[in-house]
C-alpha cells in the first residue's frame, strides 16, 4: 500500500506543478507509467476525488487568488491555463456557484 501512497503523492505533486497546462488523465498516466484506468481508480481511492476534479480545484484556487489581487477575468483565465473566459465561468459555476465576475466583486 505504501507504493500506492507514494504514487498518488507523486501524481499530486505533478498536478500542483503543471495545473496551468491543464493536463489530461492520459498525460498524467504516462508520466506515472500507469494506465489511465488504473491511475483514475487509484487516485480517486486515495485522494477522494478524480485527478480532473483535483486540477479543477487547483485552477479555481489560483484564479480566486488572481481575482482577489485585482486581475481581470481575462487575465485570470489565461494565467490559469484555460482557453477562454467561458471555461473560467463554467469552472466557477461548478466549484463556487458564482461567476468569476461575482466572485471578483464579492457578489
Amino acid at each position: 500500500m505504501s507504493t500506492d501512497y507514494q504514487r498518488i503523492a507523486e501524481a499530486i505533486r505533478y498536478l500542483e506543478t503543471h495545473f496551468r497546462e491543464q493536463p489530461e488523465l492520459d498525460e498524467l498516466a504516462a508520466h506515472m507509467n500507469l494506465s489511465p484506468f488504473h491511475l483514475q481508480r487509484l487516485f480517486t481511492r486515495w485522494a477522494g476525488i478524480s485527478p480532473k476534479r483535483f486540477v479543477q480545484f487547483l485552477t479555481a484556487e489560483h484564479a480566486k487568488q488572481l481575482l482577489d489581487a485585482s486581475h481581470s477575468v481575462l487575465d485570470a483565465t489565461y494565467e490559469t491555463g484555460l482557453s477562454s473566459p467561458s471555461r473560467l465561468h463554467d469552472l466557477f459555476i461548478a466549484t463556487e456557484a458564482v461567476t468569476p465576475g461575482e466572485f471578483k466583486n464579492k457578489g
